[in-house]
């Protein structure tokens, strides 16, 4: 089954957001469910990436957490070193694909480019592409994607 649309995963990450998710925390909700996965555990940990690591700015928590969901997804399915190029192909295509308008990585960068508008204007379009670009590359190796 193809990776959910744009529109679908926006609307997901709504969903998720209402279960008191933020940004890394939605990445792997909505990721493992299309995966057909549920590891509240995993999505708790998650936390941790919030706001780009405790909101500290750092790199965008959309991003690693795309990062985790690839290697939490893969465990058993796919070998570590073809796991580690999968994380790198999705940073490059984060970068190039989500993050074309933006001076860089980093939280802070994303925010600040356009403070006139809110985190929960700016992120959702991003939360969606990391979680479409992970689905997409998971999907390559073999996994399905519902």
């Amino acid at each position: 089954m193809p990776v959910p649309s744009h529109e679908e995963l926006l609307r997901e990450i709504k969903e998720s957001s209402q279960r008191g998710n933020l940004c890394s925390q939605i990445v792997v909700d909505v990721g493992l469910r299309h995966l057909g996965l549920e590891r509240p555990d995993v999505v708790r940990a998650m936390a941790g990436l919030v706001g780009a690591q405790g909101l500290m700015g750092a790199t965008c928590g959309s991003l690693t957490a795309a990062a985790c969901l690839i290697a939490s997804a893969s465990q058993g399915k796919i070998d570590d070193g073809r796991m580690y190029m999968l994380v790198q192909e999705l940073e490059e295509r984060f970068k190039e694909e989500l993050l074309a308008n933006y001076p860089g990585s980093h939280c802070d960068d994303i925010l600040e480019a356009d403070p006139g508008r809110l985190p929960t204007e700016v992120c959702p379009p991003i939360i969606a592409g990391a979680i479409r670009i992970a689905l997409e590359l998971l999907e390559g190796e073999g996994l399905e994607v519902s």
